[in-house]
Protein backbone atom coordinates (compact mmCIF):
# COMPACT_ATOMS: atom_id res chain seq x y z
CA UNK A 1 0.00 0.00 0.00
CA UNK A 2 1.26 3.21 -0.80
CA UNK A 3 2.16 5.99 1.67
CA UNK A 4 1.15 3.15 4.72
CA UNK A 5 3.01 5.01 7.17
CA UNK A 6 1.77 8.53 6.56
CA UNK A 7 -1.82 6.92 6.50
CA UNK A 8 -1.13 4.84 9.76
CA UNK A 9 -0.06 7.97 11.22
CA UNK A 10 -3.08 9.68 9.90
CA UNK A 11 -5.42 7.31 11.73
CA UNK A 12 -3.39 7.12 14.82
CA UNK A 13 -3.20 11.03 15.10
CA UNK A 14 -6.20 11.72 15.20
CA UNK A 15 -7.12 8.51 17.85
CA UNK A 16 -4.79 9.95 19.56
CA UNK A 17 -5.91 13.76 19.92
CA UNK A 18 -9.52 12.51 20.60
CA UNK A 19 -7.95 10.25 23.41
CA UNK A 20 -6.28 13.27 25.32
CA UNK A 21 -9.66 14.95 25.42
CA UNK A 22 -11.14 11.53 26.93
CA UNK A 23 -8.50 10.83 29.23
CA UNK A 24 -6.91 14.26 30.37
CA UNK A 25 -10.92 16.55 29.82
CA UNK A 26 -11.32 19.44 28.42
CA UNK A 27 -8.95 22.15 29.90
CA UNK A 28 -5.99 19.86 30.08
CA UNK A 29 -6.53 18.51 26.96
CA UNK A 30 -6.63 21.93 25.46
CA UNK A 31 -3.52 22.86 27.22
CA UNK A 32 -1.73 19.75 25.87
CA UNK A 33 -3.02 20.58 21.90
CA UNK A 34 -1.42 24.12 22.57
CA UNK A 35 1.98 22.51 23.67
CA UNK A 36 1.87 20.03 20.33
CA UNK A 37 1.04 22.90 18.36
CA UNK A 38 3.95 25.17 19.37
CA UNK A 39 6.30 22.30 19.44
CA UNK A 40 5.81 20.86 15.68
CA UNK A 41 5.37 24.56 14.30
CA UNK A 42 9.06 25.29 16.09
CA UNK A 43 10.25 22.15 14.38
CA UNK A 44 8.26 22.62 11.00
CA UNK A 45 9.87 26.71 10.98
CA UNK A 46 13.56 24.39 12.11
CA UNK A 47 13.49 22.16 9.17
CA UNK A 48 12.35 24.45 6.65
CA UNK A 49 15.29 26.64 7.83
CA UNK A 50 17.92 24.42 8.24
CA UNK A 51 18.55 21.73 5.24
CA UNK A 52 20.74 19.30 7.30
CA UNK A 53 17.15 19.28 9.61
CA UNK A 54 15.19 18.98 6.53
CA UNK A 55 17.16 16.23 5.19
CA UNK A 56 17.74 14.11 8.75
CA UNK A 57 13.63 14.32 9.31
CA UNK A 58 12.70 12.91 6.14
CA UNK A 59 15.46 10.06 6.41
CA UNK A 60 14.19 9.43 9.57
CA UNK A 61 9.96 10.03 9.12
CA UNK A 62 10.20 10.46 5.45
CA UNK A 63 7.12 7.92 5.36
CA UNK A 64 4.62 10.25 7.00
CA UNK A 65 5.77 13.43 5.30
CA UNK A 66 4.82 13.66 1.66
CA UNK A 67 6.96 14.52 -0.95
CA UNK A 68 5.91 18.20 -2.04
CA UNK A 69 6.02 19.17 1.84
CA UNK A 70 9.89 19.32 1.63
CA UNK A 71 9.96 22.55 1.43
CA UNK A 72 6.67 23.58 2.47
CA UNK A 73 4.67 23.35 6.27
CA UNK A 74 3.18 19.67 6.72
CA UNK A 75 -0.69 18.95 7.85
CA UNK A 76 0.61 18.34 11.24
CA UNK A 77 -0.25 21.82 12.64
CA UNK A 78 -3.42 22.10 10.96
CA UNK A 79 -4.38 18.64 12.52
CA UNK A 80 -3.97 19.33 15.30
CA UNK A 81 -5.39 22.85 15.33
CA UNK A 82 -8.94 21.62 13.47
CA UNK A 83 -8.86 19.01 16.21
CA UNK A 84 -8.50 21.31 19.10
CA UNK A 85 -10.73 23.74 17.27
CA UNK A 86 -13.49 21.35 16.37
CA UNK A 87 -13.46 19.85 20.57
CA UNK A 88 -13.14 23.39 21.86
CA UNK A 89 -16.58 24.75 19.21
CA UNK A 90 -18.79 21.83 19.38
CA UNK A 91 -20.37 18.94 21.81
CA UNK A 92 -18.63 16.05 22.21
CA UNK A 93 -20.52 13.72 19.69
CA UNK A 94 -20.61 16.31 16.67
CA UNK A 95 -16.79 17.01 17.53
CA UNK A 96 -15.65 13.48 17.89
CA UNK A 97 -17.37 12.40 14.51
CA UNK A 98 -16.06 15.35 13.02
CA UNK A 99 -12.76 14.19 14.08
CA UNK A 100 -13.24 10.54 13.26
CA UNK A 101 -13.98 11.51 9.30
CA UNK A 102 -10.77 13.80 9.19
CA UNK A 103 -8.69 10.52 10.72
CA UNK A 104 -10.71 7.68 8.46
CA UNK A 105 -12.33 9.33 5.79
CA UNK A 106 -9.26 10.93 4.46
CA UNK A 107 -7.45 7.79 4.67
CA UNK A 108 -10.09 5.75 2.63
CA UNK A 109 -10.13 8.52 0.25
CA UNK A 110 -6.95 8.59 -0.63
CA UNK A 111 -5.94 4.43 -0.46
CA UNK A 112 -9.52 4.12 -2.86
CA UNK A 113 -8.58 6.59 -5.17
CA UNK A 114 -4.76 5.99 -5.36
CA UNK A 115 -5.70 2.02 -6.26
CA UNK A 116 -9.41 2.57 -7.99
CA UNK A 117 -9.36 6.41 -8.71
CA UNK A 118 -10.91 6.64 -12.69
CA UNK A 119 -13.14 9.14 -12.22
CA UNK A 120 -11.35 12.32 -11.81
CA UNK A 121 -12.47 15.31 -10.35
CA UNK A 122 -9.70 17.76 -10.75
CA UNK A 123 -6.78 16.06 -8.23
CA UNK A 124 -9.23 13.64 -6.71
CA UNK A 125 -11.11 11.27 -7.61
CA UNK A 126 -15.09 9.88 -7.43
CA UNK A 127 -14.13 6.93 -6.23
CA UNK A 128 -12.11 8.18 -3.57
CA UNK A 129 -14.66 10.45 -2.44
CA UNK A 130 -17.29 7.27 -2.24
CA UNK A 131 -14.47 5.85 0.13
CA UNK A 132 -14.35 8.95 2.38
CA UNK A 133 -18.54 8.72 2.68
CA UNK A 134 -18.24 4.98 3.18
CA UNK A 135 -15.64 4.85 5.99
CA UNK A 136 -16.91 8.48 7.27
CA UNK A 137 -20.36 6.42 7.70
CA UNK A 138 -19.33 3.45 9.55
CA UNK A 139 -17.24 4.83 12.00
CA UNK A 140 -19.99 7.18 12.74
CA UNK A 141 -22.73 4.74 12.76
CA UNK A 142 -20.17 2.65 15.75
CA UNK A 143 -19.96 6.24 17.84
CA UNK A 144 -23.05 4.64 20.15
CA UNK A 145 -21.22 2.18 21.26
CA UNK A 146 -19.01 4.71 22.95
CA UNK A 147 -21.39 6.11 23.90
CA UNK A 148 -21.72 9.17 21.45
CA UNK A 149 -25.11 9.51 19.91
CA UNK A 150 -25.88 11.75 16.61
CA UNK A 151 -29.20 11.49 14.53
CA UNK A 152 -28.29 9.19 11.53
CA UNK A 153 -29.48 11.99 9.61
CA UNK A 154 -26.73 14.13 11.06
CA UNK A 155 -23.84 11.84 10.41
CA UNK A 156 -24.68 11.75 6.79
CA UNK A 157 -24.47 15.21 6.51
CA UNK A 158 -21.58 15.52 8.13
CA UNK A 159 -19.92 12.67 6.03
CA UNK A 160 -21.01 13.91 2.62
CA UNK A 161 -19.78 17.50 4.27
CA UNK A 162 -16.59 16.38 4.86
CA UNK A 163 -15.85 14.05 1.65
CA UNK A 164 -16.94 17.92 -0.24
CA UNK A 165 -14.03 19.67 1.36
CA UNK A 166 -11.70 16.93 1.08
CA UNK A 167 -12.52 16.99 -2.91
CA UNK A 168 -12.26 20.82 -3.20
CA UNK A 169 -9.09 22.51 -4.10
CA UNK A 170 -9.83 24.47 -0.98
CA UNK A 171 -6.56 27.11 -0.20
CA UNK A 172 -6.71 26.07 3.57
CA UNK A 173 -5.60 22.60 4.39
CA UNK A 174 -8.16 19.96 4.72
CA UNK A 175 -7.12 18.94 8.01
CA UNK A 176 -8.18 22.16 9.74
CA UNK A 177 -11.41 22.65 7.60
CA UNK A 178 -12.57 19.35 7.40
CA UNK A 179 -13.73 18.91 11.24
CA UNK A 180 -14.49 22.45 11.58
CA UNK A 181 -16.51 22.82 8.56
CA UNK A 182 -17.99 19.29 8.68
CA UNK A 183 -18.18 20.00 12.75
CA UNK A 184 -20.07 23.29 12.13
CA UNK A 185 -22.85 21.33 10.10
CA UNK A 186 -23.30 18.60 11.94
CA UNK A 187 -23.93 21.33 15.01
CA UNK A 188 -26.27 23.40 13.06
CA UNK A 189 -28.28 20.17 11.90
CA UNK A 190 -28.68 18.83 15.47
CA UNK A 191 -29.87 22.05 16.61
CA UNK A 192 -32.83 22.26 13.60
CA UNK A 193 -33.61 18.67 15.17
CA UNK A 194 -33.90 19.76 18.76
Amino acid sequence: MKHLGRKIYHILGGLGLLSLYFIFHRNTAFAIYGVLILVVLLIEIARLRFSVLNNYIFTHVGGVIRENEAQKMTGTVPYVLGVGLSLYAYPTPVATAAICFLAFGDVAATTIGERYGKTKIGGKSLEGTAAFIVASLLIGFLLPVVGLKLASWVIILGAVTAAGIELLPLPLNDNLLIPILAGGAMAFASTLAN
